[in-house]
């Protein structure tokens, strides 16, 4: 088998830096019964926490009932088995097009391996493309929700 490539909404939340955070935070989504696919940490300009969530809308209401200042953004979910080399072609392909990854996190485990890939708000249609992903209708990148 090869790999899927998914085009997902990740909830971006900026946090304070402090102990526990982490730990507050998946407590508020597990209790509202949010599974997460992914989530990671960014502490360029600011400390803010990346979840990709099953289920967006809740997070979005969540946020909306604590009082927190959410961004949504759109970015690639790739997964497959397990291999050397296995994201040579997806990143080869990017490349070719001239296209420059913002961000990459990957996993391996089990034989199978998974890898979320931001792109610059300005790239994203273009790589949605080079997926095979791109739709017909209008493209939006970030939304923000209070």
């Amino acid at each position: 088998m090869g790999h899927t490539i998914r085009q997902v909404t990740a909830a971006v939340i900026q946090v304070t830096d402090e102990v526990g955070v982490l730990h507050r935070v998946l407590c508020v989504l597990r209790d509202a019964g949010v599974n997460m696919l992914a989530i990671a940490s960014q502490r360029r300009q600011g400390t803010a926490l990346m979840a990709i969530p099953e289920d967006v809308d809740t997070v979005r209401s969540l946020a909306a009932q604590q009082g927190v200042h959410l961004q949504t953004r759109q970015v690639f979910l790739i997964e497959g088995d397990d291999r050397v080399g296995a994201l040579c072609e997806i990143t080869k392909a990017i490349a070719d097009a001239g296209i420059s990854i913002e961000d990459v996190a990957a996993l391996s485990a089990s034989h199978r391996y998974a890898a979320v890939i931001t792109f610059a708000d300005a790239d994203l249609e273009a790589a949605a493309k080079i997926f095979g992903l791109a739709d017909e209708g209008e493209f939006s990148a970030r939304q923000t929700a209070q």
